[in-house]
Order: structure tokens, then C-alpha cells, then sequence
């Protein structure tokens, strides 16, 4: 009984501490996105954007989305995407190609460390993501 008493208090612990890291990065994305959409700074990124957007089904905004999800982490993709009021449609693909390409920066980092080919392994996880979402966006 002592086994699953520790086991639940470590998993408790674990859990608070995971939602804290997420608290740390989702909040402060969520509120500069929310301030940013408030500027000329998210439309011109959206209208940037737009024209290679359309064949994946998303609106020109996404792109900030696929950018914090890109260079960051999967959180600052969601804390970004909240406030964009996004279609199902649109949250899925955005979560496929997110899944497949994230946290760029430091996976190409431990890619490099281990001495893969990590600059073409960061092409074809870009390029591979960028397919998938196309193609979901064709079938859905």
C-alpha cells in the first residue's frame, strides 16, 4: 500500500511541475499574441504569409503558429493558436504538420551532436511536414 501511496504523490508532484513549465511558456505566448493581434504586426505577417498558406489550408496568421512551433516548442504553438480562432479543419492540420516538425533548433542542435547528417534530416522533417499538411488539407 506504501508503494501506491509514494508512486501517487511522485506522479502529483511530476504532474504540478510539468503544468508549471507549461504555465511558464503557454501564458506569456498566449499574451503576446493577444497584444501582437492588436498591431499591424499579425496581419502583415498574415498577409506575408497568406499566398503559401492557402495551399495548406490555413490562414495567413498561422504561419506565427507554425513559426513558435518551428523554433520553440510545441506549447508556444498552442499558446499561439488559441487566440487565432481556428477551424477543427484548420487545428488539425496545423497538428499534424506541428508533430511531424518542432523544436527545430534544439533537436537539429542533438542531431549535430550525434553526428547525423542533421542538416538534411532538417529538410526532409520541414519538407515531410509541409507535404502531410498539404495533402490532409486535399482529403479533408
Amino acid at each position: 500500500m506504501i508503494a501506491y501511496r509514494e508512486t501517487f504523490l511522485q506522479g502529483i508532484s511530476n504532474g504540478l511541475k510539468t503544468s508549471l513549465i507549461l504555465i511558464k511558456v503557454v501564458i506569456p505566448f498566449y499574451i503576446l499574441i493577444s497584444i501582437l493581434k492588436e498591431t499591424p504586426i499579425i496581419s502583415y505577417a498574415a498577409n506575408l504569409f497568406s499566398p503559401i498558406m492557402k495551399y495548406l489550408g490555413l490562414p495567413g496568421d498561422a504561419a506565427v503558429a507554425i513559426l513558435a512551433g518551428y523554433l520553440v516548442n510545441l506549447y508556444a504553438a498552442i499558446a499561439v493558436m488559441i487566440p487565432l480562432g481556428l477551424t477543427a479543419k484548420q487545428i488539425t492540420i496545423l497538428g499534424l504538420l506541428l508533430g511531424l516538425s518542432h523544436n527545430l533548433i534544439i533537436e537539429t542542435l542533438v542531431l549535430r551532436e550525434i553526428k547525423t547528417n542533421y542538416l538534411l534530416l532538417l529538410g526532409v522533417r520541414i519538407s515531410l511536414s509541409l507535404v502531410m499538411a498539404f495533402t490532409i488539407n486535399q482529403i479533408i
